[in-house]
């Protein structure tokens, strides 16, 4: 509408002027140079009207002439990067499809159209590291580090090729490179502190939770476990260095980062124990047991006391008051009332125990409390068989490869796996009820309570395995 009226005027106003030059012909005399030129006023307003358009269709025409390469570029590098693109994208599909031979193809048309060094080299290393020669590929990661844009995904290359040659040392200095360069990188900071770990540098990977918290790497929860395990891990070198003091204090801190840690718990108590300060150990037991009851706990709390049976019992009731209904402090309550000949008191608290789950240390329990009580020995032969096809009581033990330790640390001596020992049952096949007839009993595989259908075929070996166990 709007143009519509804008066309309306211009066209009125076009016609006006001419009118009105027809009604008001007029003369012009020009003379410039020597000439003269006799017109009317309407004849010089149209060629000065000719005059203005072509010197516009002129000053179009050369800016048009001007800009061509710029344009006839655009269109040009628009085609190029399309290729590049298309390269770089068949480059990723070969690599992913095993092709090396394809995929450095496919770089060296990345390389030609794209014109950027930091794809040509990131594809060409891949490459390389997938076919194995990965000094070809550290080659060009090396090259990346030059370029700060590249420098970080060099350091990641050169990173994963030093884990796969197992050279720690390397890779923990490109790690601490890289984590400079990106420090909330979540990939990164993982690497790094499983790094720092294994060159047991805990003051390091504690500042590094600093950084993982603010990356929201671990949860609040793993932060806090993470944090009570290095500190601990502190405190076993301080006791192995024989500072003590030092050892203490660093327990306690890490009981206050995390109340149920046991580890730190039995650490510390049987250090105050082995110190004989044992008023202050079954203190840090008695702490424990709320929160986290073990056997090696109940252990030590024992060890620690002193005068007659009947006085250890009452300790002992003390101690389970504070979590009498977990299985530990039934087993460590039966443990004191059979020890003190308190029968009944040790048999109703074996009953509860194996209400929740029977052990074979349960079934040792009843036997040698048959023997004491009732003078049974055919009765306890009957338990102690029982015990050999129980589930296997609970050990330190490794939860990523299974292996036993007689006591509580930090990283597993056999896979050095970090903060992986835990009071835990082992892996154990077993029946519940063995057969005293030569029937073929069901078979079943049970992980700390929980039965899958898989057993070794015959009883020899079901007995072999509950032989170790026990």
């Amino acid at each position: 509408m709007i143009r519509l009226l804008l066309f309306i005027l211009i066209t009125a106003a076009l016609v006006f002027c001419t009118v009105w030059f027809a009604d008001n012909p007029g003369n012009m005399t020009i003379v410039w140079l020597g000439y003269r030129f006799d017109g009317s006023i309407g004849m010089v307003a149209l060629g000065l009207l000719a005059l203005t358009a072509v010197l516009v269709l002129l000053w179009r025409g050369w800016t048009i002439i001007a800009n061509s390469p710029g344009w006839l570029g655009r269109l040009l590098g628009s085609r190029r990067r399309k290729k590049g693109q298309q390269a770089l994208t068949m480059g990723l599909l070969e690599l992913a499809s095993g092709d090396v031979r394809q995929a450095l193809k496919h770089t060296r048309a990345v390389d030609r159209y794209l014109e950027d060094d930091t794809l040509t080299r990131l594809l060409t290393a891949q490459a390389a590291e997938l076919d194995g020669n990965n000094d070809a590929a550290k080659r060009q990661f090396e090259a990346m580090l030059e370029k700060p844009d590249s420098a970080f995904f060099g350091l990641r290359g050169l990173l994963q090729l030093a884990l796969k040659a197992n050279d720690r040392e390397a890779a923990l200095d490109y790690a601490e490179r890289a984590h400079r360069l990106r420090p909330r990188n979540p990939a990164v900071i993982v690497t790094l502190f499983d790094l720092l770990l294994t060159s047991r540098r805990w003051d390091r990977a504690l500042g590094l939770l600093v950084d993982a918290q603010k990356a929201s790497v671990f949860s609040e929860a793993e932060l806090t476990h993470r944090r009570a395990l290095l500190i601990t891990a502190k405190a076993e070198d301080a006791i192995t260095a024989g500072e003590n003091a030092e050892a203490i204090k660093l327990l306690r801190k890490a009981l206050n980062s995390a109340s149920d840690f046991t580890g730190a718990a039995v650490l510390l108590a049987g250090l105050y124990r082995d110190l004989k300060q044992d008023g202050k150990a079954r203190d840090v037991v008695i702490q424990s047991w709320r929160a986290a009851p073990s056997a090696a706990l109940g252990a030590i709390f024992r060890e620690t006391l002193t005068g007659d049976p009947l006085a250890k019992v009452k300790s002992v009731e003390k101690l389970v008051a504070n979590n009498p209904d977990h299985v530990e402090s039934q087993i460590v309550l039966a443990e004191a009332a059979l020890e003190a000949d308190l029968w009944g008191i040790a048999r109703g608290n074996l009953e509860k125990a194996m209400a929740t789950k029977a052990q074979a240390r349960h079934y040792r329990l009843l036997a040698d409390l048959e023997l004491r009580e009732n003078q049974d020995g055919a009765k306890a032969r009957e338990l102690l068989i029982k015990a050999s096809h129980a589930n296997p009581d609970p050990d330190w033990r490794c939860g990523a490869c299974g292996a036993e330790t007689d006591r509580w640390v930090v990283s597993c001596p056999s896979c050095h796996s970090f903060g992986s020992v835990d009071w835990r049952a082992p892996l154990r096949v077993h029946q519940d009820e063995p057969n005293t007839k030569p029937s073929k009993p069901t078979p079943a595989v049970a992980i700390e309570g929980d039965v899958i259908d898989h057993a070794p075929d015959d009883q020899a070996t079901t007995d072999k395995h509950a032989a170790q166990g026990t």
